[in-house]
């Protein structure tokens, strides 16, 4: 194998919110959506730098590494974060996260769809929900790679056999025959593996965890930006105006739209 550079060589982290059904908004409208939203960490910084301030921020408020950040259960408060029942030391854990996000090198991608709306529009349209909004997402890490004349590949987590499979058998052929957009020679070219990485929670991956917990939020100030809706002025907005500053822009625009975000359709 070809030595890469560390100074070269990045990976993009992406977790989702929402469901890849694409008919599910039918019964459930809190189902109309899906969003993956991804980080992109040059691999040294990550293993050597945020691993260890994420590992910190553990220690300090968990008392252990080994904690697993899931969005979900810090919000029940349960198990080992039911010490977040402590509002002191809830406060804590937000400002430390909060000031966690500050040192993302980025950049940062979030691509929402709105599934009723593309049903709508393509009546006759099959692909996969999860797997067209992950194309999308791994074209503008790409794109991003290719101006920066830099490598790297993709890391999401595992979700259960079946639905790895196919992802990753949507991966592979991504990778063999580009995009609409993309030429398969230049996705080859940037992309170090055809393969899509994915690893499971208990791995315990930084650049995992931090995709888990800023996904919702990152989704859901875009979608309140679609819909022309304020933003609440609370804790998801503050990890998002954070975010903000990560976001990759257009070379030329320097506009987010379009390259750091994109609504679909």
């Amino acid at each position: 194998m070809t030595f890469i550079h560390p100074t070269r060589r990045y990976r993009l982290y992406f977790d989702e919110t929402g469901t890849g059904d694409l008919k599910a908004h039918r019964k459930d409208q809190n189902q109309r959506y899906l969003s993956l939203t991804g980080i992109v960490f040059r691999q040294d910084v990550h293993d050597l730098t945020f691993t260890v301030r994420l590992s910190a921020l553990k220690r300090r408020i968990f008392k252990s590494t080994d904690v697993i950040l899931h969005r979900r259960e810090l919000i029940a408060r349960e198990g080992i974060f039911s010490v977040l029942r402590d509002e002191a030391l809830r406060t804590k854990f937000d400002e430390e996260f909060l000031d966690l996000i500050g040192y993302l090198p980025g950049p940062a991608f979030t691509v929402s769809i709105d599934k009723q709306s593309h049903f709508e529009k393509y009546k006759a349209w099959h692909f996969d929900p999860y797997h067209y909004v992950l194309r999308c997402l791994v074209e503008r890490f790409i794109l991003w790679l290719t101006r920066n004349a830099a490598l790297g590949d993709v890391m999401g987590e595992a979700r259960g056999p079946w639905h790895d499979m196919r992802l990753r058998r949507a991966f592979r052929y991504l990778y063999d025959n580009g995009t609409d957009f993309i030429k398969p020679h230049i996705v080859q070219a940037r992309l170090i593996s055809r393969e899509l990485r994915l690893e499971p929670k208990t791995a315990n991956v930084a650049g995992l965890q931090v995709a888990d917990l800023v996904a919702h939020p990152a989704h859901r100030t875009f979608k309140f930006m679609q819909q022309n809706i304020t933003i609440p002025d609370d804790y998801g907005a503050a990890i998002i105006q954070a975010l903000e500053k990560v976001y990759d822009r257009h070379p030329t625009s320097k506009l987010i739209r379009g390259c750091g975000r994109k609504w679909l359709p």
